[in-house]
């Protein structure tokens, strides 16, 4: 099984699967995850033996967002974006970012330009 995130949808259900008193392998299979990502959610989140699903995800999206991989310099942007202006591929870029002292990953190049595309931007790899 590969590894997969939850959402906020699977919180819910995972909620809901405790009150029916399931075991963490049912609600792993219901919910096709890992019984462990189960497990490790309900040590994570659970207050006073009661699992908060609202503050899992909260908690969730704080993680993602602060991120380290998310803190990149604007220096590095900038590098990214001359690189994607001069039609160099994300493999291209990440590896020239590495000679030059201001490492980037192709995946992250990636990520950049497909969020680039969603707000409305032109770049392209």
């Amino acid at each position: 099984m590969s590894y997969k995130q939850l959402i906020e949808g699977q919180r819910y259900q995972i909620q809901v699967y405790l009150s029916q008193h399931l075991s963490y392998r049912e609600i792993s299979r219901r919910l096709n995850v890992s019984h462990s990502s189960i497990s490790r959610e309900l040590k994570r989140h659970t207050i006073n033996g009661t699992y908060e699903p609202n503050i899992a995800q909260r908690r969730a999206q704080h993680r993602r967002h602060s991120a380290a991989k998310s803190q990149i310099s604007q220096k590095t942007i900038d590098y990214v974006e001359y690189g994607l202006s001069l039609k160099w591929s994300p493999d291209q870029i990440s590896g020239v970012s590495d000679l030059i002292g201001l490492p980037v990953s192709h995946e992250c190049i990636y990520g950049y330009v497909q969020r680039d595309k969603r707000q409305g931007g032109n770049c392209t790899s």
